[in-house]
């Protein structure tokens, strides 16, 4: 147990000094401001709950199991990768520390520092419940409860996944993250739509019962619908009272039920663990286990494209030479679907699947010097500033308008100009966004987490004013349009400028 602590307590201590922690705190004053101003509300019909201590305290778990897992866990999954990266994995690795007394402890710092930002959302609450309340009456056990009991199980869920995917080698990249972003979504939908409570793990499903049910006591002709929503909403109609949950024994069973699969899980994540072991780094120690070569004899190689030369040329091979066949199978796929389908359709909802679908090749941009040592080379050369920068954005661009021609062009012909206009700032933005993140933060990981982020709640949830692409037009006139392609242009003039100003400071260093 000591031992445990320790590790928990020494990873805790350390991550709280980041710069993903402090960007995350503010963040998160930003949703509670949200909140408060009504950019985040949750709503029944058109109709919302009286601001007193049990609807502000529900309210705000639900925005806070709702974006919480997706942001968090690129947050807290870092800790086996630091541990590897600075050399302390392979101190640990001599002592008797076991796997499971590792894992535990990470999933244990993980479940802290996910906790420290419940906790200041917790805060928030307080203070809208004192700043904003129509009812003065104020009950703190009625507002914090949802925290401890909905909450806090959730996150210990997060936090023992986190340890997992890292755990698993094909899980701890790029390709994890993606794959954590469409089972947050989906598991979203199972929850609301079929989930029980005491089988719902983020604990949202006796909320939204509750609320429903006070609706329908309350007001008459009322749907039974329910929404949380991140964008500008009209002036609700009137509101209802809603005095919180009575918890059940059967939920609060439920409840340390998920917390003990919290602990198994993060238990498991012990058997794929490699423990600093190089040789069992990757796949090739489970083939050497089997008794089976590390390289097969005869191994299908990825699809090489013919690409243009020049220096965009090459920029675009290393963004997406060697690609594996099934990638491009299923983006030409898409491709074909969005030439053919209507298109309001192929833009709201090809166009983003579409648009993420590269996201794994975008990442690699500005980082690439850093992620295989080659910046002294490259920095050393001439033109590093100005003809391979502008030549790895254009590479960009050219993968972003080749996937999106298809809806681009239809878009000209339909003569529907707003909408190409978005279009064109989206396959600008993107590129921009890529290569800044990448150049500024040495790594990938920052803009896959942020694009997924603004790809979910923007297009994939049409939210106007955070859609970059132009897929809330569809099935709008052009002049009703809600999209702000104005804006995205100048972001990547602003994201541009940053690219610039990063490369010129590595080489100044």
């Amino acid at each position: 147990m000591r031992a445990l602590l320790a590790i928990a307590r020494a990873d805790f201590l350390e991550r709280v000094r980041t710069y993903a922690y402090l960007v995350t705190l503010a963040t998160v004053l930003w949703l509670g401001y949200g909140t408060y101003s009504g950019f985040v509300t949750v709503s029944l019909d058109d109709h919302r709950g009286t601001l007193n201590s049990a609807w502000v305290g529900g309210m705000m778990a639900l925005v806070v199991n709702t974006l919480l897992p997706l942001a968090g866990f690129y947050v807290i999954k870092n800790t086996i990768a630091r541990d590897e990266r600075t050399g302390v994995g392979q101190i640990l690795a001599t002592t008797p520390m076991t796997r499971a007394t590792y894992t535990l402890g990470k999933a244990l710092s993980n479940l802290a520092l996910l906790g420290t930002i419940v906790a200041l959302l917790a805060l928030v609450a307080l203070a809208l419940q004192t700043v904003g309340a129509e009812d003065a009456r104020f009950d703190p056990a009625v507002l914090l409860s949802p925290f401890v009991l909905v909450v806090l199980p959730a996150m210990a869920i997060v936090a023992a996944l986190a340890v997992l995917f890292e755990a698993v080698p094909f899980l701890a990249g790029g390709v994890g993250n993606v794959l954590w972003s469409v089972l947050w979504a989906a598991g979203l939908a199972l929850i609301i739509e079929t989930a029980a409570a005491p089988a719902d793990p983020s604990g949202m499903k006796v909320l939204i019962e509750s609320m429903q049910q006070t609706a329908r006591a309350q007001l008459p002709g009322y749907s039974g619908s329910f929404s949380l929503n991140i964008q500008p909403q009209p002036a609700a109609a009137a509101a209802f009272t809603w005095n919180g949950v009575t918890w059940t024994s059967a939920f609060l069973i439920s409840r340390v039920a998920w917390l003990a699969v919290a602990v198994v899980i993060a238990l498991g994540a012990a058997l794929p663990f490699h423990r600093f072991d190089p040789a069992r780094a990757g796949f090739a120690w489970r083939k050497r286990a089997r008794g089976e070569h590390a390289t097969p004899a005869r191994e299908r190689a990825p699809l090489r494209l013919p690409l243009p030369g020049g220096l965009v040329g090459a920029e675009l091979r290393l963004l997406i030479g060697g690609i594996p066949r099934l990638w491009l199978f299923t983006g030409l796929g898409l491709w074909i679907a969005s030439a053919f389908t209507p298109l309001a359709i192929a833009r709201s909802a090809l166009l983003p699947a579409l648009w993420l679908w590269p996201i794994l090749a975008w990442s690699g941009m500005g980082c690439r010097e850093a992620r295989y040592g080659t910046g002294g080379f490259l920095f050393s050369s001439p033109g590093a500033l100005t003809r391979q920068l502008p030549a790895a954005f254009f590479a960009g661009v050219v993968l972003s308008i080749a996937l999106g021609s298809a809806v681009g062009i239809r878009l000209l012909l339909a003569g529907e100009f707003t909408g190409l206009v978005a279009w064109c700032a989206g396959a600008l933005f993107v590129p921009a966004m890529a290569l800044a993140l990448g150049l500024w933060s040495g790594s990938g990981k920052l803009f896959e987490v942020l694009y997924l982020f603004l790809w979910y709640i923007g297009p994939a949830n049409r939210t106007a004013p955070l859609d970059f692409m132009g897929a809330t037009l569809a099935g709008k006139a052009p002049h009703d349009g809600p999209a702000q392609p104005a804006f995205w242009i100048g972001a990547t003039v602003v994201l541009l400028a940053a690219s610039v100003v990063g490369r010129m400071r590595q080489l100044r260093g």
